[in-house]
């Protein structure tokens, strides 16, 4: 509760206390936009009496003073019109499966149901007309109150949600209406009604609005907030809202947990629902719901849990709450789990599969468990029927065209089995089987629907586990089966029933390899090839069942463009900020590792060249196909854009101009959206061929701070104006981690403008640490190593032929021998495919490495021919002579030198002058040959000798200058969070070098003044990192850096230097003359300035009195000798 004290505090008047709270009026004034919510102002009760009634407002209906207008509904805020139906009809359930302690009544027809008579009105406008299986088991359950919660088991887009948003806001209204009739003593509503979690952000706004379309408060209520999410800029208002009381709080876990943190109480709660928990993550969803256990331990309220695939904790976090549980399927899948099914997968031949029915049959037989097997078409039945008598098994077969007499022989059936096998197919929705046994499916199914209905033969069977009379744990022979028989005709709805059977139990290992290489090759077999998927490349991975976006790199992805960088650093030109991590940009220059900056081309007449087409006649693109670009009439002319997906078109030879078309620009930003084929055009080839201009950039491992797994649209329009509000001219830059052909991943990303006061450039702003240091996101490691893990996985990995040999005999899963036919002739193809492309990398290989040696010993060859003409080349073999001496004699000491200097900076030098480091091949045989030559006669070829260093270890920018008593260095590094040290050894040797990782370059030197220093001192701004040494005699020193090539003198400070010397020694020479230490003496200016030209001319001035002037001397205060 500090947090909520201290805002309470921080109100202007500072005299309403948290006690008087409840007591005071609250009048809202505005309503903030941006934040979803009212602001509200406080007004003391005598503040209130000393001021004079309000005038009423023509706009406003907030200040009737009627007595009716306690329960009279305000205008509505939600869009009706705009508003489409929350729900699908196609993935609706007419068939539902439901289990709890206490008899369930289900509603047969919407009247049935008891909702406020606004709830109702707001259903009807909704156009919600249709009583849903779902919703028949939820709302009469749900609406009796305390104690009684629900999990429901369903498809997304089934209607889950209004199976509990009705009662939420039932709920709701009754709450405050008892509240209103308390209003005479004192309002006692504080925090929220009902709480929602849901998984993300987009899913707030949905479940939010669809609450404030069945939620109504009075006219003199506005202080009340009916629907209240949280916010992206966390500010006072928000904990002022749940002091005054809220009906519906929806938030995600990790806000929740923000939320506690921050002192939240909980008095009010009767309600909460957690939606699709199948998407949130386990320890947020964890920790919310020990919270609320906590914070709720006076009274529990209702608890509805909203999820895709059913697990076993669910069910005991519902009993935490509530005592009258019910567990609701929309599911039969899922239900058939839930009620102890064995799930299990035969992989076979087709000629196989009548053999593994008949062993089956034999474990379990049918006089003793009622058995249905699953056809796919009625000539599959025929041909099973024949092996099955042939077996001596009694057969029932119902065909599409049975007729009443085959129904009755299956109303006797389904009353006594009499060992008779029940054969049928998908297609006759007359049966009503609930209790079978054993389910065998023969042939799968049409789609998945179908294949999950079958399951509802097996409904009565299921064991509940809410009952109150607990059945002991199910032998083996008592467990109900559901056996999956699939051949090489229908192996594609193998790896659906994988990622099905995962989620409940194990999975053979080569199955699941299986699985995964048929979708890879379902994926690549398709025609539309979508974009990647947003949450695959920002956190590594999608937990989405229904994500229709790609979650495969294909080898497009990988090849760059001529021009785009693989590495290095880059310039970029801000176009657009989607996320704080997810950006597009422009490429300007780049900077390869140990190069310099080079200017990347970029075709400049690309706009000039779309905004031409205008007065052309363009042709439209037909038919529209994956992967191609083409051009797109927007509102301000014409941009290219490429076709990501298309709709299908049934007839290709009529051209129409509504077929639906995903697409994604290329120039303006690299957007995606949703069009029709009449807006597309034909590309002209020149066009076509040219690169894109903008390009994504994203932020490796950064997350929203709260944990979300999604962003507020508040925070990248905050990031925007942070980089729009720096003052031009400036670039972004950030270094490459990766790129592929459409997207750079950078570790961070830096602002840097030019400051002409300084006459440089100066890094203004960094986004990691701004969004840190202003908590709207972290850097997660773990979202680093998956998201490398996702972008360095092989393409080619999911190709290789899984190898299902005959598996060993396991209890919940079957394997018989490997696929055949199209699926192994894929695999085979494959396997040809990817050693073809292994023996070519490997030649390709060899051969580079053969012209490289090539090349090497022809460049040893012309240096030994260069002849030594001159007292130059004499000079350097001498030189090089000692060099290599000195070399020998430090590779015999270094083994020594090791063991006592490990810890000290000369083992950098050592390690940089040691001959066995990673030289180039032909280095060493160039050493052992100048060896060879040292006594050799000064006529003999002779060559240079060249330092060579790791490659990792890079020298870096340095300027230097000096004053009088010390001299600086101001050392330029490419990070500005690099961590370094710095040296001062024997006096006069400067040592430098950056402590980074392995797989990052070392900045290092070891500079040899030859002048006496006695302290360094050193400190870092930005990425400049200033080093001063204390000289130890106050005098000029000589700087002779020349032979060190990244020393570079501070011009400016040196100009600065040399004109404070001069005017020390004209103030000298004025002051000799002063005393009559020397002649007066004339003084010759300069056309151009008052001083001496230079010493030279000083030297050289005339003495002649009668063509010059001569200076006057001076008193002692006009001097100021050193």
């Amino acid at each position: 509760m500090q947090y909520i004290d201290n805002c309470i505090d921080s109100l202007p008047n500072r005299r309403l206390k948290r006690s008087q709270l409840n007591k005071a009026p609250i009048l809202p004034v505005y309503k903030l936009e941006n934040l979803g919510i009212y602001r509200v102002e406080f007004q003391y009760p005598g503040d209130l009496a000393m001021t004079s009634k309000p005038e009423k407002c023509p706009t406003d209906n907030n200040n009737n003073s009627d007595s009716d207008s306690l329960y009279y509904e305000v205008e509505e805020s939600f869009p009706f019109a705009r508003h489409s139906r929350p729900l699908l009809v196609a993935n609706c359930s007419e068939y539902a499966v439901a289990h709890s302690n206490v008899r369930l009544k289900p509603a047969r027809h919407l009247n049935e149901v008891s909702f406020l008579p606004h709830i109702l009105i707001a259903m009807r406008r909704l156009r919600f007309t249709q009583l849903l299986r779902l919703q028949s088991y939820a709302w009469p359950h749900l609406g009796q109150g305390e104690g009684h919660g629900a999990v429901i088991v369903s498809a997304p887009r089934s209607g889950r949600t209004l199976s509990y948003v009705p009662p939420l806001c039932q709920v709701v209204c009754t709450t405050l209406t008892e509240q209103r009739c308390r209003m005479q003593r004192c309002w006692q509503l504080q925090g929220p009604i009902a709480l929602v979690l849901v998984a993300d952000l987009d899913r707030v706004q949905q479940t939010g609005s669809l609450c404030n379309a069945m939620l109504r408060k009075a006219k003199n209520e506005e202080w009340l907030t009916l629907v209240l999410t949280v916010p992206s800029a966390r500010t006072p208002e928000l904990f002022l809202r749940l002091l005054n009381g809220v009906g519906c709080l929806v938030a995600t876990p990790a806000q929740f947990l923000w939320l506690c943190r921050n002192g939240v109480k909980l008095p009010s709660l009767r309600f909460v629902a957690y939606d699709d928990v199948d998407l949130m993550p386990a320890d947020q969803l964890q920790e919310a719901h020990q919270q609320l256990l906590l914070l709720t331990r006076q009274q529990r309220p209702q608890l509805v849990i909203n999820t895709q695939s059913y697990e076993p904790k669910l069910l005991h976090m519902l009993r935490e709450f509530n005592s009258h549980p019910m567990v609701l399927f929309g599911d039969v899948l899922e239900a058939a789990v839930y009620g102890g099914t064995r799930m299990r997968i035969s992989l076979l031949r087709r000629a196989a599969k009548s053999e593994e029915l008949l062993r089956v049959l034999h474990e379990r037989p049918p006089h003793l468990r009622r058995t249905v097997i699953n056809c796919h078409t009625d000539a599959d039945i025929c041909e099973l029927v024949q092996t099955l008598k042939a077996h001596g098994y009694g057969c029932l077969p119902y065909y599409q065209t049975a007729d009443l007499a085959v129904r009755e022989q299956v109303h006797r059936w389904m009353q006594d089995s009499r060992g008779e096998l029940l054969l049928c197919t998908d297609h006759c929705p007359e049966l009503d089987i609930r209790h079978a046994h054993t389910l065998l499916h023969y042939s799968m199914s049409a789609n998945w629907s179908l294949f999950k209905l079958r399951h509802l033969a097996l409904a009565d069977n299921l064991r509940n586990r809410l009952a109150l009379t607990q059945p002991g744990e199910q032998s083996e022979s008592d467990t109900l089966l559901s056996l999956v028989l699939l051949d090489e005709s229908n192996h594609k709805q193998l790896p659906r029933l994988v990622d099905f059977l995962q989620m409940h139990q194990h999975v053979d290992e080569r199955i699941v390899q299986l699985a995964r290489y048929i979708r890879a090759q379902l994926e690549r077999a398709k025609c539309n090839e979508p974009a990647l998927c947003d949450l695959l490349l920002s956190l590594g991975n999608c937990v989405g069942a229904q994500c229709e976006q790609r979650h495969q790199l294909l080898p497009q992805d990988r090849q760059l463009a001529v021009p785009l960088p693989a590495g290095g650093d880059v310039k970029l030109q801000l176009i657009r900020v989607y996320t704080p991590a997810h950006y597009c940009v422009r490429l300007l220059e780049h900077l390869p590792l140990g190069g310099s900056w080079r200017t990347l081309p970029r075709d400049a007449t690309l706009d000039l060249q779309l905004q031409l087409l205008q007065s052309q006649k363009c042709v439209r693109h037909w038919p529209p196909k994956a992967k191609e670009i083409c051009i797109y009439r927007n509102s301000n002319g014409y941009e290219r854009v490429r076709i990501l997906r298309v709709a299908h078109i049934a007839h290709v030879n009529l051209s129409r101009t509504d077929v639906d078309v995903e697409v994604q620009a290329l120039d303006v930003d690299t957007r995606q959206f949703k069009t029709t084929s009449g807006q597309l055009y034909i590309c002209p080839g020149q066009l076509r061929e040219a690169p894109p201009l903008a390009m994504d950039l994203r932020i490796l491992g950064l997350v929203p701070h709260t944990g979300e797994r999604s962003w507020h649209e508040q925070d990248g329009q905050q990031c925007a104006a942070w980089l729009n509000a720096v003052p031009q001219p400036n670039f972004l830059q950030a270094r490459i981690v990766l790129a592929l052909s459409h997207t750079l991943f950078v570790q961070d990303l830096a602002l840097t403008s030019y400051a002409p006061s300084l006459k440089m450039h100066v890094r203004r702003l960094t986004m990691c640490q701004q969004l840190l240091r202003k908590q709207l996101a972290k850097k997660c490691e773990q979202v680093v190593a998956k998201q490398l893990q996702f972008l360095e996985q092989d393409s080619n990995q999911a190709m290789i032929e899984p190898q299902v040999a005959q598996p060993r005999e396991m209890p919940k899963l079957l394997t018989a021998t490997p696929l055949a036919s199209s699926c192994g002739i894929l695999a085979k193809m494959a396997m040809q495919l990817g050693k073809q492309n292994r023996i070519r990398l490997e030649r390709e290989k060899k051969q580079q490495e053969e012209q490289q040696q090539l090349t090497e010993r022809k460049k040893t060859e012309q240096e030994l021919q260069q002849p030594a003409e001159s007292v130059e080349a004499l000079y350097k073999c001498l030189i090089n002579c000692t060099l290599m001496e000195l070399k020998d004699k430090c590779s015999q000491e270094k083994p020594l030198a090791a063991l006592v200097l490990r810890n000290k900076p000369e083992a950098f030098h050592s390690d940089i002058m040691d001959p066995q480091s990673e030289l180039p091949p032909t280095a060493s045989a160039t050493v052992q040959r100048r060896n060879k030559r040292k006594s050799v006669a000064v006529s003999d070829k002779v060559h240079d000798i060249q330092l060579h260093i790791p490659t990792r270890v890079l020298r870096p920018e340095v300027l230097y200058y000096q004053t009088r008593f010390t001299l600086e260095l101001q050392i330029v590094l490419p990070e500005d969070n690099l961590p370094y040290e710095a040296l001062l050894h024997n006096g006069c040797c400067i040592t430098f070098w950056t402590l980074c990782t392995s797989a990052t370059p070392i900045y290092q030197f070891i500079l040899n003044t030859h002048c006496a220093y006695q302290q360094l001192s050193h400190h870092r701004q930005g990425r400049t990192v200033y080093v001063s040494l204390l000289k130890s005699l106050a005098v000029t020193y000589p700087l002779d850096f020349g032979f060190y090539k990244f020393m570079k003198p501070h011009h400016e400070k040196l100009h600065l230097l040399e004109k404070e010397r001069r005017a020390r020694i004209a103030n000298f020479e004025a002051y000799l003359l002063h005393k009559g230490y020397i002649p007066g003496r004339v003084a010759k200016r300069s056309n151009s300035s008052d001083e001496l030209s230079s010493d030279e001319q000083a030297d050289e001035m005339s003495f002649d009195p009668r063509t010059e002037r001569v200076e006057r001397a001076r008193d002692d205060t006009e001097f100021n000798c050193d």
